[in-house]
């Protein structure tokens, strides 16, 4: 306990006031009467003396400090042990796994600090279930993903008055969404509840050699006749070899083989000439020749898919507000020789520009009469891949352009907007889009499989209702409208990682590219979405967003200044074709799961070929609706010519035409669905994909010691040793005592009753002397 004072008078107030009681004093007393002895005096002046301090004292409010004793109980302390399949690596220099190595370290601390702490066990990977130390050491390390962040924020209390602090133990690896600023976002929630995060990493810089093949963009679109090139990317982890021999098989069975060079992890790329025979869908298989010392030949082969159309795919562009986005998504697109583009661009108040970018075909023929003037080549560039020019079909675009004055004649007539089969639509768009426009976009997308992009986030300030049901975001408006972070890059959702058109230079490419400007804040997303990419890990700003509408779908692209991945800076030139790919990525994988093509009253569709084990597998079954509700035929689901089942499609929705086929959960393997015989014209009726193994895990088995470092300082933690977790206690103290001060509780020291009484009791002294010397 401690005496303090905090004085009721300013401190200047209670120094004039001694001072003046003193000089009075000191007057009085000088003055003794004859009468009175000097003894007596000497009495009555201590006694006065004594009454004046004990009132100035009580002025000072003299206060006790009590030490509040600290909460009841014992701090928490959740142990987190990563148990993914990471974690059965064997370290150099090591004989045991690093999974049996935390084990051990984790048994001992939990003896060493059970009395001081309450402890918790938790083994996470994808997600975390609590265990016990004598459980832990029989738990095999299994999951293909590592989550770092989601079991650290749910091994956190809302409130702990005793405290609370957490152990990570991990070799450091995060593979799931988010990358790593995820898992920074969890530290950061774990100091906010004064939590900090003490982490151990287990393992070190770690080798695997292994060889994976990819296609980055699975399905492609070809025009009847056109040879197009397929890039393959062959990724060698460690050291297998420096030549691999890859193989393509085209539907036919036929066989083309490429040997490429490839030094120690690094990435190689090898491009394949394909000229499908005629127009359909079209199945391809690319694999990888397996060399001894591989960890794996799971992921040495894939398959990818190439549609085939008789006439070129059309594409319309309407702009309100011109801007950069649009004039270099424009030029994007005539670049694609598989597409004719259509644009209009309002100018002013009542003018708009109408452009047609038409394909012309000749066929090595540069001196064609149908080739105008002002005509762009877009000669493909697998052309210089070894094939004979002679035997090329050659493209080139003839431009038109008129004035307009009606703009909104553009969709309001039905049968010229079912000349496109992709609609893409910029901002201040409410000049093209009244009710009879919006109706037709409607049909349109449900009965003929049409596409809607909105590439620049909402296409009007203030969305109809009819407009609202065909969009997968609903955008806030008022004040609500109001954007606060205006900046953000773009992070890949779990959705988002199983197309491989969005994972552009790695997992993470698109978040190094440079940020973009959010225009305008979401409100909600609808039901059915699909959230491909967003601007944050919460989730509550999507960027690329996607809805089934009928046949057709809606694709919502959020934030401006995507521009500028055109005109990329020297620091980001290894991603320098990410805005072309990106575009034509995103194109192609709309119309190639997009609706019937003409012709075609039945097709069988997947909006990819590639999946994980654990994966719900699904595609649909397009007809047209003019034929009615009739019977919808089965889908064979086959693997090595066996029929493992038969699938019976399943309407989906009120529109009719679509019908979803579930095939479930499948195991590692290749397989088909097959749609079994029907009358009319059926376009693709056989799809080939195939069930991976997430190998992430396998291959990627370097500790990550500079996140566990990371995570530890934001929260306030400490990196620890795994044979040092001991002194985890004693770091605990320190940091309790910096951020948890000791408290103290306030007692006035003079609100006594005998206080009071011996102040009345000092004066009335005082006063009763000086009556019976005769004073008063």
């Amino acid at each position: 306990m401690t005496l303090t004072f905090e004085p009721l008078l300013p401190p200047v107030a209670w120094v004039s006031l001694a001072v003046l009681a003193i000089v009075m004093w000191v007057w009085y007393a000088s003055g003794r009467p004859k009468a009175c002895g000097r003894k007596l005096w000497a009495l009555i002046m201590a006694l006065t003396v004594a009454a004046i301090a004990a009132v100035l004292t009580v002025l000072l409010n003299p206060i006790w400090l009590e030490t509040m004793p600290p909460p009841a109980g014992k701090p928490s302390l959740t142990i987190l042990v990563d148990d993914s399949i990471s974690m059965n690596t064997i370290d150099d220099g090591s004989k045991e796994t690093r999974f049996v190595r935390a084990t051990a370290a984790v048994q001992k601390l939990v003896k060493d600090v059970e009395s001081t702490f309450d402890v918790s066990i938790r083994t996470y990977a994808k997600e975390s279930q609590s265990t016990t130390v004598e459980q832990l050491s029989t738990v095999q390390p299994s999951s293909n993903v590592t989550n770092i962040a989601t079991p650290l924020v749910e091994a956190l209390a809302a409130d702990r008055p005793q405290g609370q602090a957490v152990l990570l133990v991990s070799d450091g690896i995060h593979n799931a969404t988010g990358n790593a600023d995820r898992v920074i976002e969890a530290a950061e929630v774990a100091k906010s509840r004064d939590a900090p995060v003490y982490t151990a990493t287990v393992g070190g810089d770690a080798e695997v050699s292994d060889l994976e093949i990819r296609v980055p963009r699975s399905q492609e679109l070809a025009f009847a006749g056109q040879s197009i090139p397929v890039l393959i990317e062959l990724q060698q982890h460690g050291q297998v070899g420096d030549r691999v021999d890859v193989i393509l098989t085209d539907p036919d069975s036929a066989e083309t083989t490429q040997t490429i060079r490839i030094e120690a992890n690094s990435t190689a790329t090898a491009s394949f000439l394909v000229t499908p025979a005629g127009t359909g869908l079209f199945q391809y298989r690319v694999a990888a020749q397996g060399l001894p010392g591989e960890a794996t030949t799971t992921n040495n082969s894939t398959s990818f898919q190439v549609r085939v159309v008789d006439k070129p795919v059309k594409a319309l562009v309407l702009e309100g507000k011109p801007y950069w986005d649009g004039k270099f998504l424009l030029r994007t697109l005539t670049d694609d020789p598989s597409l004719e583009v259509d644009s209009l661009v309002r100018l002013s108040a009542e003018r708009f520009l109408y452009r047609k970018l038409k394909l012309v075909d000749s066929v090595g023929d540069t001196t064609s009469a149908a080739v105008a003037t002002n005509t762009e080549t877009v000669a493909n560039s697998s052309e210089s891949d070894g094939a004979d020019e002679s035997t090329q079909r050659r493209f080139q675009r003839q431009e038109e352009m008129e004035f307009v004055e009606n703009a909104s004649e553009v969709l309001q007539d039905a049968a010229k907007l079912n000349e496109y089969q992709i609609l893409l639509l910029g901002r201040e768009a409410e000049f093209y889009l009244n009710d009879s426009a919006v109706e037709n976009i409607r049909l349109w997308m449900a009965e003929r499989g049409g596409a809607l992009v909105c590439y620049r986030g909402s296409p009007v300030a203030e969305p109809t209702r009819k407009l609202s049901r065909l969009l997968p975001v609903k955008w806030a408006t008022g004040k609500s409208a109001s954007v606060n972070d205006d900046r953000f890059r773009i992070q890949v959702t779990e959705r988002g990682d199983n197309l491989s058109w969005l994972q552009i230079g790695g997992r993470d490419g698109l978040a190094k590219l440079p940020s973009l400007a959010k225009s305008g804040a979401t409100e909600s997303i609808k039901p059915l979405a699909v959230v491909l990419g967003q601007g944050n890990a919460d989730g509550a700003s999507p960027v690329f967003t996607y809805q089934p509408y009928g046949m057709g779908k809606a694709v919502v692209v959020e934030g401006s200044g995507m521009w500028r991945w055109a005109f990329l800076s020297p620091e980001h030139q290894e991603m320098d074709a990410a805005y072309g790919t990106l575009w034509q990525s995103l194109l192609r994988w709309l119309i190639s799961s997009g609706g019937l093509l003409p012709g075609e009253d039945m097709a069988l569709q997947m909006d990819r070929v590639t999946f994980t084990v654990g994966e719900p597998i699904s595609a649909v079954v397009l007809r047209r609706p003019e034929l009615g509700a009739g019977d919808v035929p089965a889908v064979n689901l086959v693997q090595d010519g066996t029929v493992l089942r038969t699938i019976q499609p399943t309407p989906v929705g009120e529109e009719l035409g679509v019908y979803q086929v579930f095939a479930g959960v499948l195991p590692e393997g290749h397989f088909q669905l097959e749609l079994q015989k029907a009358e009319g014209n059926i376009g693709a009726s056989n799809i080939h994909f195939d069930v991976q193994p997430d190998m992430r895990e396998q291959l990627e088995v370097s500790a990550r010691s500079d996140l566990m470092q990371r995570m530890a300082e934001v929260s306030g933690g400490e990196v620890l040793k795994l044979d040092d977790l001991s002194s985890l206690a004693d770091r605990y103290n320190k940091h309790v005592e910096k951020s948890r001060p000791v408290q103290y509780r306030q007692v006035p020291a003079w609100d006594r009753w005998w206080v009071l009484i011996g102040v009345f009791a000092l004066w009335s002294c005082s006063w009763t002397l000086r009556r019976r010397t005769g004073l008063v």
